[in-house]
């Protein structure tokens, strides 16, 4: 064999073990891009789940603010309004008396005593509050 072709065999080898290695490289490249596009395309996907739920979480939690607002600016309004009808009611019935009254009797007799016009309207809040609920369906 001359030495040309002994070269030339050599570097045909070469170049033949070179491209190999390219090419199994340019595989294990391939095989490395796809498995790191699968990755983030995972934890895209998981990520998105997550803020998702995050999301959502968040408007839960927003709607039921906005309803306990509601329903403690409804009781806090039906307060108002019964403090405001005890006071008339108070306010109209002492036009024509001095203080309110009431008899308790007794086995040996009946006593006379103001009431105390607070603690009245305390004992006649639940009563009022629950017809007020009950006329007007609440």
């Amino acid at each position: 064999m001359s030495l040309e072709k002994i070269l030339k065999k050599i570097v045909d080898d070469g170049q033949a073990e070179a491209d190999r290695i390219i090419l199994e490289n340019q595989k294990k490249a391939e095989e490395i891009k796809e498995n790191a596009r699968k990755e983030v395309l995972e934890l895209a996907e998981a990520l998105l789940k997550e803020a998702e739920q995050q999301g959502n979480l968040e408007a839960n939690r927003l709607i039921t603010h906005a309803r306990l607002e509601k329903r403690i600016n409804i009781l806090s309004r039906k307060k108002e309004l019964i403090d405001e009808v005890l006071e008339k009611a108070f306010v109209k019935e002492s036009l024509g008396k001095k203080s309110l009254k009431r008899k308790i009797i007794l086995k040996d007799g009946e006593i006379e005593e103001s009431f105390d016009e607070k603690k009245l309207k305390e004992e006649l809040r639940p009563g009022l509050e629950s017809y007020i609920a009950k006329v007007l369906k609440i």
